[in-house]
């Protein structure tokens, strides 16, 4: 059985490793943050300090890490992967980051003989921890093969779209899609809360409705409790979101309701809200219509 490396520890990377680590996987895993790795430890996986020591051991190697930088880091940078990584050995990454950067990586991996799969993922936190997240994949086609199983231990379906980029672009779009959808939302409740529609009533109403999408159905209780505690933070939200829209300008292409979208997601960060889950762009639609909080 191959042995694993895994860098990147945080809300999704633990679950995540975890759901390998009972399939009976040896592991190597490597953080920032030395005490997000405990549990794992505790599971029977050993820390290593950095990306270079992790490549050193581990035949396929695993990230989810928060951004295009973290990403270009792990990899190139002082302490990064491609100082010791292994001919042969195979480079997942499972974040959310943008296209040219992840094409910067897979020209580094190629010339050290290491194989390279963009292997996104759809799903929350709760997901992850069920194994039921969406796979969206890319890259190498044998290597895709080899890391397949591995692959069906932490996504319930899985697509394989291209020998580059395509599963960037993929999840991007997704993406897109979802940070509008809940602008969508978040302005349908505003205009009932105006309109004096009971709050839990309306909340049960909109999410039974064909107009929900899954998404706003995972989310039902969130919009009753006005929890907003994160399963994916606005911040993300945002990053994604700027993402789209350098695409969209690269390809001279109209995204009129992602960037309104993208406006009130950034907007969250002067508020004080980029660490909430991205459904409470909620709050900044009630704050831009003088509504006070139910």
């Amino acid at each position: 059985m191959q042995k694993l490396g895994w860098i990147g520890t945080g809300k999704m990377g633990v679950p995540m490793s975890k759901r390998l680590l009972n399939a009976g996987y040896e592991m190597y895993v490597c953080d920032l943050i030395k005490e997000n790795t405990d549990s794992l430890v505790s599971m029977g996986a050993e820390y290593v300090p950095t990306p270079m020591e992790l490549a050193r051991k581990a035949d396929i190697i695993f990230s989810i890490i928060p951004n295009s930088a973290v990403l270009k880091e792990i990899v190139s940078g002082e302490n990064g992967l491609v100082r010791s990584i292994n001919q042969g050995a195979i480079f997942v990454d499972m974040s959310t980051v943008d296209a040219e950067s992840s094409a910067e990586v897979n020209e580094v991996l190629e010339k050290k003989g290491a194989k390279y799969i963009r292997a996104c993922v759809t799903g929350s936190v709760a997901y992850a921890e069920e194994g039921v997240l969406g796979g969206l994949n890319s890259g190498d086609r044998e290597a895709y093969d080899t890391v397949l199983p591995m692959l069906k231990i932490l996504t319930n379906r899985q697509y394989y779209l291209g020998e580059g980029e395509e599963g960037r672009y993929m999840k991007v779009i997704i993406n897109m899609m979802l940070g509008t959808c809940m602008q969508a939302m978040a302005e349908s409740l505003v205009m009932g809360q105006a309109l004096g529609l009971d709050w839990e009533l309306m909340v049960d109403a909109v999410v039974d409705s064909a107009a929900a999408c899954p998404s706003v159905r995972f989310k039902r209780d969130m919009y009753k409790t006005r929890d907003f505690s994160p399963m994916s933070t606005a911040a993300v939200m945002d990053k994604d979101l700027d993402i789209a829209l350098d695409i969209a300008r690269k390809n001279n292409l109209a995204v009129p309701l992602a960037a309104i979208a993208r406006q009130m997601y950034s907007s969250m960060g002067s508020t004080g809200r980029f660490n909430l889950d991205y459904a409470a762009v909620l709050l900044q639609n009630e704050d831009l219509n003088g509504i006070k909080n139910v």
